[in-house]
């Protein structure tokens, strides 16, 4: 259930983008792109701990001038795999952003959704381990 949630969220959360056609100024590939058919991809947790995150477009300025964010939070358990899709609008090079967290931010990129993402937790010396995504 949490797993169609996310991908629910993403794919209808850019609804009022996607039911109005995209600015005449917004070409393929730049920042504000909405597509018709959503981009899917998979988020791998290959750690063996717990991953928090963030899945996050880029803004969107409605006709009434509101500007809004479209982001989900997620958790992935060791070892978890989940599909999330969406149609925009996205980052330049239709990419999304990933934050990865604890209670702070402690990693950020934004990547094509055309790869599977592998969220990884490294050990590092201490006692501390370094979050990671595959970004491109």
């Amino acid at each position: 259930m949490k797993h169609a949630l996310l991908t629910f969220f993403l794919i209808f959360a850019a609804l009022p983008a996607y039911a109005q056609p995209a600015p005449p100024t917004v070409q393929e590939g730049k920042e504000g792109e909405v597509i018709a058919k959503p981009l899917c991809t998979y988020l791998t947790n290959r750690s063996d701990q717990s991953i928090l995150g963030t899945i996050g477009l880029a803004s969107q300025t409605l006709p009434d001038g509101e500007t809004i964010i479209h982001s989900e939070n997620f958790r992935l358990k060791a070892g978890d795999k989940r599909q999330v899709c969406a149609a925009g609008p996205f980052y330049e090079g239709r990419r999304i952003k990933i934050i990865l967290r604890t209670v702070m931010p402690l990693f950020e990129c934004k990547t094509k959704m055309d790869h599977e993402i592998f969220l990884d937790a490294t050990p590092q010396p201490g006692s501390y381990r370094k979050l990671s995504a595959t970004c491109s």
